[in-house]
């Protein structure tokens, strides 16, 4: 069944190459709040905007500049070294990103050998865990969200270690405690993991409490560490944590946003991560919450689950760390189950259907990692690279997103003009972002098409007219 895997070092190498894979070809950005309040913070460090530019939460000082703190140094060196692009930044920020979460991935390894006492079941999960889907994805992101979950990942290493050892308690206790106080550096959010593991530890393991306290220490250390990058930042002292919770929840912004029912994260959960993968991982994810209920993992994971679902305003990046980790359940429902599962195996009707949940694993896991995350990333990218300096714009400005300038990946010299009609007078590039307007400009011999979302041979396959409805950008140049 898992002669396929071979061995931890083919499935390491594997997720390494999707990984780098990933961080080049995933380019852009998931969420808006990856870009706008880490890459355009980071032109806001960079003297390049004014703050009047940047989303509401700069105004309410509630994001921590720990990442962007990272991000302006790796811009800093890259601009000594002369690389200026700002589209090799980003692939040097989205490849650094993804290494780090695989390099958080490996520390692991230790925890998953210890966890399952058979090599079968040990595989299935340190395969589970680097080649599900979505996991070079999540951790090419350059998000709050991203590099939250590697830092905790680290840190749970670190700490379970030291309470399963039983040596050097203090100093694997004060390092995985930095570990955790970066993680909730990175995204406040992450504080719900690190405080449930940690009581977890309190509860089953209080008498490693050298451990215990040298990690309490040092998580309120970087806490407190944390108040200088936010001063660096927004340039007065201030708690983003505290303003953070004070506008979510106590004036409650998180409702203006919309709000779902508790059930939200299972049906997006099922409907995102592809039924014929995310169906069976949901379901022993919740069989082993209930099955190890004094688990370290289910304390870390569950409790994340709940919080999130009972929160009003619901986004499916808000529960990535449990994403993350819930395929580390197949590992423990093979090794409970594995007589039944040996046993199973022998019938074709089975082996037919497990076959065909990992090869659409394995699809989507080739299209995930060479998909842009989005795709207007790459008419940036054309516009950098070009002579193009004025354009005049039909529609909504390609340069502006949810009411915000986005500045990052323009160049100062291009102008844009918003006009509300095309007039065949109309001179110069000339930016379009519906599908209908590619075949209306056919009908101009004197302009010419100069980018396209799509391929040009996809226009010979305009079933159903689906081009002329589809958000398309096109960008032609009228003499």
């Amino acid at each position: 069944m898992i002669s396929k895997l071979k061995d931890f070092k083919t499935i390491f190498y594997v997720s390494l190459a999707f990984h780098i894979i990933a961080a080049i070809f995933s380019s852009g950005f998931q969420h808006f709040d990856e870009h706008f309040q880490i890459y355009e913070f980071l032109n806001y460090k960079l003297g390049n905007i004014p703050a009047k530019n940047l989303p509401w939460e700069f105004h309410e000082q509630i994001r921590p500049w720990f990442q962007v703190y990272i991000y302006f140094i790796f811009h800093k060196v890259l601009g000594f070294l002369g690389l200026q692009s700002p589209f090799v930044f980003a692939f040097v920020t989205r490849l650094f990103t993804s290494l780090f979460g695989l390099f958080a991935l490996t520390r692991l390894l230790p925890l998953i050998k210890k966890w399952f006492s058979s090599k079968e079941s040990q595989l299935i999960a340190w395969g589970a865990l680097n080649l599900s889907w979505f996991i070079p994805y999540i951790q090419t992101r350059t998000s709050s969200e991203s590099f939250g979950i590697s830092f905790f990942l680290w840190g749970l290493s670190l700490f379970l270690i030291a309470i399963n050892e039983n040596k050097k308690l203090l100093s694997l206790g004060f390092g995985a405690g930095i570990l955790f106080g970066l993680s909730y550096l990175s995204r406040s959010q992450m504080s719900v993991m690190v405080a449930t593991l940690w009581f977890w530890a309190v509860f089953f393991e209080h008498k490693k409490w050298k451990a215990l306290v040298s990690s309490a220490v040092a998580i309120l250390c970087i806490i407190g560490i944390g108040v200088f990058f936010d001063k660096w930042g927004y340039g007065n002292w201030t708690f983003s944590t505290w303003h953070y919770f004070r506008v979510n929840f106590l004036e409650d912004a998180l409702s203006k946003f919309g709000t779902d029912p508790w059930y939200w994260y299972v049906r997006l959960s099922f409907n995102r991560g592809i039924p014929p993968v995310s169906l069976p991982i949901m379901l022993v994810t919740f069989w082993g919450w209930w099955k190890f209920r004094k688990h370290p993992l289910t304390w870390a994971t569950a409790p994340m689950f709940f919080f999130h679902s009972a929160i009003g305003h619901k986004e499916l990046r808000f529960i990535f760390p449990v994403i993350v980790l819930a395929p580390l359940y197949l590992g423990f429902f093979y090794e409970f189950y594995k007589e039944k599962v040996v046993s199973l195996w022998e019938k074709k009707s089975f082996r037919g259907v497990v076959k065909f949940v990992v090869g659409v694993n394995f699809l989507f896991l080739v299209i995930a990692s060479f998909r842009a995350a989005n795709p207007s990333v790459n008419f940036y990218s054309f516009v950098w690279n070009s002579d193009v300096k004025n354009i005049t714009v039909i529609g909504e400005n390609p340069f502006t997103m949810l009411g915000l300038p986005l500045e990052f990946y323009k160049k100062k010299e291009v102008s844009v003009n918003v006009v509300k009609e095309f007039s065949a007078d109309t001179k110069g590039h000339i930016f379009f972002n519906r599908g209908r307007y590619v075949f209306e400009m056919e009908k101009y011999g004197n302009c010419s098409l100069q980018y396209l979302t799509y391929p040009k041979w996809v226009l010979n396959f305009n079933i159903g007219n689906w081009i002329s409805r589809s958000r398309v950008w096109s960008l032609y140049h009228c003499e």
